[in-house]
């Protein structure tokens, strides 16, 4: 179905009234791989700050992704309310994969003044979504809420990682090549949502982005890991 959602997938377990089973069990698979990631990374022979901003992204990835799974199962309970934790918590580990690319860079003067931008960046964000939130109802527009948090994702992974992957790849090292891969993986995502392209009842689109991003922070992992073996 394109151009329309499915109506939710409710059902009852141990009386309670649950909803999007698939939802919960691709965020919960997904937040758990990145806490894996980030452990992994942190285990690194070589452990210095770009790896340190790597494992802080999938930290707070994996604790977003798993509050957002939980987010989704309790719907019916908590409605959109329940999915600000997860909402909260995207930024900050926007904000960290940022820190993380940048902190390659051989200039520790563009290394500064980016860290600055990306707080600025951070700030902004948390300041657009409190106004949105003072200002209309979240329960009849959550979409506007989440606007904010949307723009700020694709400025910081489409923009800064896309670009210094590719940099990287061409002036450092070849295995920035697969942080690369991970964002034309995660391309799709922004096309799947707008469109609101979905499969099937039990394979939305959510759930594909889901797969989608999988594939996505493992490609990031995976050239990570080269490049601490370098």
């Amino acid at each position: 179905m394109i151009g329309k959602n499915f109506p939710p997938n409710d059902f009852l377990l141990f009386g309670f009234d649950f909803t999007d089973p698939t939802d919960f069990i691709y965020d919960f698979i997904l937040g758990v791989l990145a806490l894996y990631y980030s452990y992994r990374i942190s285990k690194f022979p070589q452990f210095n700050n770009f790896f340190y901003n790597w494992k802080k992204f999938y930290l707070y990835f994996g604790l977003a992704t798993l509050l957002s799974a939980f987010g989704h199962l309790l719907y019916n309970y908590f409605h959109y309310v329940g999915k600000v934790p997860g909402w909260i918590v995207i930024p900050i580990s926007t904000y960290w994969i940022g820190k993380a690319i940048l902190s390659a860079h051989k200039s520790k003067e563009v290394i500064k003044k980016a860290n600055v931008l990306l707080l600025v960046k951070l700030f902004v964000t948390y300041l657009v979504c409190f106004l949105i939130w003072l200002n209309i109802n979240p329960l009849e527009k959550p979409q506007l809420l989440f606007l904010p948090i949307a723009i700020d994702t694709i400025l910081g992974l489409l923009f800064a990682v896309g670009f210094y992957s590719f940099k990287f790849s061409k002036e450092i090292s070849s295995n920035f090549k697969y942080i690369l891969f991970g964002i034309i993986i995660i391309i799709p995502s922004a096309f799947i949502f707008i469109l609101k392209i979905n499969l099937h009842q039990w394979f939305s689109k959510n759930d594909f982005s889901h797969v989608l991003m999988v594939f996505a922070i493992s490609f990031f992992f995976y050239g990570v890991n080269r490049l601490q073996k370098e």
